[in-house]
C-alpha cells in the first residue's frame, strides 16, 4: 500500500511531454529554421507559444597527430564577434552519416585525414530551444594529406597544438565553444 501510494505521488511529480496544437513556420534556410509552436501544459492544461530553432545535425572532429598534437582551427565566429578556438565541425548534409560527414569537415578545413575515425558521443546543443544533435568524433594519426578546401564563407587558421595543453586552454576560456568543450569531455572518457 505505501509503495503504491509513493507510485502515484511520483507520477505525479514527474514531468511529462506537451502536446503541440499547432506549429507556425516563421523563417527558415538550409542552416536554421524558426517557428512557433502552441503547446498545452499538462499540468495546468494551458496553451502557450513556445519558440523552436530547427536546425540540422552538426558534428565535430578532434584530429590527433601520431606525436599527440590535436590539428585545432581558429575562425571568425559571428554571434560573439571574436576569433573561436575550436576543432573541426559543421552540418551533416541529407545524403551522409555522421561520420562520414565528420571526417569531410575535417579534410576541407585542415587538409588532414586518418583511417582512424571513433565517435565518441553526442549531445543537444540546447535542448530548450533546438532540435538538433551534435556528434563527436576523435581521428586518431591524423597525417596533412591535401590542403584546405574551404568555401566562400570560411576563413581558418590550421595549427597543431600539444594534446597535454588543451585542458589548461580550456581552463584560460582560450578554448570556450561549449560543443569543442563537451567533445574533450567525450575524449577523456574514450581514452578510458
Amino acid at each position: 500500500m505505501i509503495l503504491s501510494l509513493w507510485k502515484i505521488k511520483k507520477e505525479r511529480l514527474m514531468p511529462k511531454k506537451w502536446k503541440t496544437l499547432e506549429t507556425k513556420r516563421i523563417f527558415g534556410n538550409r542552416i536554421f529554421g524558426f517557428r512557433e509552436d502552441t503547446v498545452v501544459s499538462p499540468k495546468t492544461n494551458n496553451s502557450h507559444p513556445v519558440w523552436v530553432m530547427d536546425a540540422p545535425t552538426w558534428v565535430n572532429i578532434i584530429p590527433i597527430t601520431r606525436d599527440k598534437k590535436v590539428v585545432m582551427i581558429k575562425q571568425y565566429r559571428f554571434g560573439s564577434k571574436e576569433i573561436s578556438l575550436e576543432i573541426p565541425g559543421g552540418m551533416v548534409n541529407a545524403e551522409e552519416d555522421t561520420k562520414s560527414a565528420a571526417t569531410r569537415e575535417m579534410k576541407e578545413e585542415t587538409g588532414y585525414d586518418s583511417s582512424e575515425v571513433f565517435k565518441i558521443g553526442r549531445v543537444s546543443p540546447n535542448p530548450a530551444l533546438m532540435t538538433n544533435s551534435t556528434y563527436s568524433y576523435v581521428a586518431l594519426g591524423v597525417e596533412k594529406t591535401d590542403e584546405q578546401k574551404l568555401d566562400d564563407m570560411e576563413d581558418i587558421e590550421v595549427l597543431e597544438i600539444d594534446l597535454e595543453k588543451i585542458p589548461s586552454l580550456i581552463e584560460k576560456g582560450e578554448i570556450d565553444h561549449s560543443l569543442v568543450i563537451s567533445a574533450f569531455y567525450f575524449f577523456e572518457k574514450f581514452k578510458r
